[in-house]
Formats: C-alpha cells, structure tokens, sequence
C-alpha cells in the first residue's frame, strides 16, 4: 500500500518507506511504465535497508502521482518541492539522493537547490546545458511526430516495429511531451558548480552522449574530487539492474 503526501501546488506524490536509519531517497528514470517499485524490483530496497531508511517515490507524471499535460507542473521547483514533501512526511529532514537517468539528472539540480540533501548519487546523466538545449528539443520534435501519427492513426511514413506501435498507441504521449517541454527551461549544472559530496557513474555500454560528456568531465570531476566511475559492459538500464556490481562502489560512497 502506497503512503501519499500532498506538494506545494497540491499535486498528490506518491511513495513507499521502509527501513531504519538515515533517510535516502531513490528516484527512477523515465519510460511509460517506470516508477518506484523499480528500486524494488532490482533490490536496491532490500540492499540498503540494513542501513538506511530507503524512501522510494513516483516522480510527478509517473505512477500512483498526480499528471498533467501542463509542462509548468513539471517544473524543477515543483519537483524539488515534492521530494521535500515526501522526505518531510517520513519524518526526515536531510536526506542522500539516488537517481537514475531522469532520476539523475534531478540529482544534480538538488546539489543546487536543496540545502537539505546530504549525498547525492547520480546513475547516467550529464553535465552542462548541452542536453537540455540540444538532445531536449529533438525528442520534443520525435514525440511530437508519434503523437500526430497516434491521432490520426497513420504510421506508414514511419519505420515502426509492430511493438512499437503498440506502445505508442497505449502510452499518453502527450505527458513525456509537457516533461520535456519543461526540461527545456532547467539550467544546465557543471561541476564547478557542485559543492555537495556527490558520485556519478555511467557504464562503458551507456548512451554514447552519457560515456561522451562524462570524458569531457573527467579531469574537472578529479579536481573536485567527485566520486565517478565507468562500469564495464554496463548499459543505461545496467546502471540500477546489476545491483551486486553496482552495489560495493554506492556503499563506499554512502558510508564513508
């Protein structure tokens, strides 16, 4: 049974609890079927129970949390105010930060924005503004061109598997549509800017703009001295799935 907490702007955010200890909240990526039983799922809850209390959240838009088509619901401050919310209703103040993908990028806008996170890991994201300013608005115009051929129920002039199309057709479009739009206006965070203890790992099989912006960083997250790692023969979704690889490098870094 899921707990709900109302946010700022009264969007219902859902979540579970469980564990004892320091709070640290585990926050899934993107995709028309991911939400907080992922960290379940893959045992991540079951591994750092023994030593925090693992909180597990349905970002806005995904799961048992409130949706919308308005792209300003998604905004970061929105979002930053949800985990907030959630993290105070567990009786929690300060808290570390696991993201993945989606997940991970809001993970570095919390080393700015929230004064309250402790340690923040990040799983596949990247630095700067690149993403949002390049990778972003191609999506939006990809989305955009599925949602014109689920309306009008005409995919020929596009190259669709048939499971594809099934996805497509029972997918609200519409809402990854108001999230990227959103995405669009958040500032890009370098690593100069972070002064929170933070880790960041990709894998070696990881989307190449990922693997990409991660060389570009290397020596600046040296410098900082940022935990970072790249996992060998780890794809995007390896990075939270292959838990026992995973695990050891995300320990070392929570319980020092």
């Amino acid at each position: 049974m899921s707990n709900y907490v109302l946010s700022l702007d009264n969007a219902r955010i859902a979540y579970d609890v469980t564990g004892h200890g320091p709070a640290i909240l585990l926050v899934h990526g993107m995709g028309s079927k991911v939400n907080k039983n992922l960290w379940k799922d893959t045992g991540w809850v079951e591994k750092l129970t023994p030593h925090f209390t693992v909180i597990t959240m349905d970002l806005r838009g995904f799961g048992e949390s409130d949706k919308s088509h308005d792209p300003e619901f998604y905004s970061i401050n929105n979002i930053i105010n949800d985990i907030h919310a959630v993290i105070n209703a567990c009786g929690f103040k300060e808290y570390h930060y696991f993201g993945h993908s989606y997940g991970a990028t809001i993970g570095l806008q919390t080393c700015i924005l929230s004064k309250h996170v402790q340690k923040v890991i990040c799983a596949g994201t990247t630095f700067g503004d690149s993403f949002f300013k390049e990778s972003v608005p191609k999506w939006i115009d990809e989305y955009e061109i599925l949602n014109t051929c689920k309306q009008t129920k005409t995919y020929s002039n596009q190259d669709l598997a048939e499971e594809d199309i099934e996805w497509v057709e029972n997918t609200d479009i519409e809402i990854i549509i108001a999230q990227l739009m959103a995405m669009k206006s958040w500032k890009g965070i370098d690593v100069c800017d972070i002064t929170k203890k933070l880790a960041v790992y990709t894998g070696f099989n990881d989307n190449p703009l990922v693997l990409e912006n991660f060389e570009q960083n290397k020596n600046q997250l040296k410098r900082n001295e940022i935990a970072h790692k790249i996992f060998d023969n780890l794809n995007h979704s390896d990075l939270v799935s292959k838990v026992d690889t995973v695990l050891p490098w995300v320990l070392e870094f929570l319980l020092q």
